[in-house]
């Protein structure tokens, strides 16, 4: 089986590190990722003419769709340029599957941007719960874009304390803004939702503000609760940031899918500022509860959240 991953703009090098067998196609360097590709040795590969059905069986393609629709306010003339050159190579060739991997932060349909009936699948970073999909979309929550890969995230072994006796504290720190897209619509509100918070008293927020990463994290994993506040997209970094440091995720409430029936316990979700409050001191006051709903993000984590689970989890549809 030979798989060719064509990542335009090397926003993800996550499908690189769940199939090493397969090569790694680029048009150019978005971020810096030196330290991702010497870990994983990583060559990147940037003659796409080599790319065809006696080459490979499979092609992956990597692309922020959302991007390519020239009617959007965000829209990028060389992402859409770079989904012309993958169209051309998918009609000229008979691959025996092809699937693209939807990175975009919004939750659309993303047969209503590319409509070709060589394409298999779609694998959707954001999944709505709400919303309707055709029967070739499928959730999958683990890629993004930007200088560090969800997959490398999950695959990084970090020691960290997984004692239940942590600082007594909820952990925040990131980037607070108002997001509006009123052609999608899109609204997220952080200022807004993370002023609600700290309106109330006694609400056990700490904000350290920036810090070096390996010292945020070591934070974070020191702190009884992380707060995951929704970002533009779904799930966001600071999600699996908090899941793979051991400490609980205490989330705003999203319509997000994830690709397996366990669920995070409802503990934890919050959809406004009272919830927050409500919940945050119940699981403060209540060490029973807490630890009930560490341990069965606990498990979650360490059934999923790996490179052999999520790697078979495309096996999967590979051999329907």
């Amino acid at each position: 089986m030979k798989i060719a991953i064509i990542d335009g703009l090397n926003q993800d090098m996550g499908l690189k590190i769940l199939f090493p067998e397969a090569d790694y196609f680029i048009s150019r360097i978005e971020f810096d990722k030196t330290s991702c590709l010497q870990k994983y040795n990583i060559e990147m590969k940037t003659d796409w003419s080599i790319i065809n059905d006696k080459n490979y069986d499979y092609l992956f393609i990597i692309i922020p769709l959302y991007d390519t629709n020239k009617c959007a306010k965000f829209f990028k003339q060389e992402v859409f340029d770079i989904l012309q050159k993958e169209l051309l190579i998918i009609n000229n060739n008979n691959f025996k599957k092809v699937f693209i991997f939807d990175n975009y932060d919004y939750d659309y349909d993303p047969n209503n941007i590319v409509k070709n009936d060589k394409i298999n699948l779609f694998f959707k970073r954001f999944y709505n719960k709400t919303k309707y999909y055709a029967d070739n979309v499928i959730p999958f929550p683990f890629i993004m874009f930007g200088e560090k890969e969800l997959i490398e995230k999950i695959d990084t072994n970090i020691k960290f304390c997984n004692d239940e006796n942590k600082l007594n504290r909820v952990f925040w720190s990131g980037s607070l803004y108002c997001h509006t897209d009123n052609q999608y619509p899109c609204l997220r509100n952080r200022k807004f939702t993370y002023t609600q918070i700290m309106s109330h008293s006694n609400n056990h927020v700490f904000n350290p503000g920036r810090l070096p990463y390996e010292t945020f994290l070591q934070e974070m994993n020191k702190s009884k609760i992380s707060l995951d506040l929704l970002g533009v997209g779904c799930p966001n970094m600071r999600t699996f940031e908090i899941l793979t440091t051991n400490s609980l995720l205490f989330r705003e409430y999203s319509e997000l899918v994830w690709p397996f029936p366990e669920e995070f316990s409802e503990e934890t979700i919050f959809k406004n500022s009272e919830e927050y409050i409500d919940k945050l001191n119940n699981l403060l006051q209540s060490r029973e509860l807490y630890i009930k709903c560490l341990i069965n993000q606990q498990y979650i984590v360490e059934k999923y959240f790996n490179v052999t689970w999520i790697r078979n989890y495309i096996f999967k549809y590979i051999n329907i």
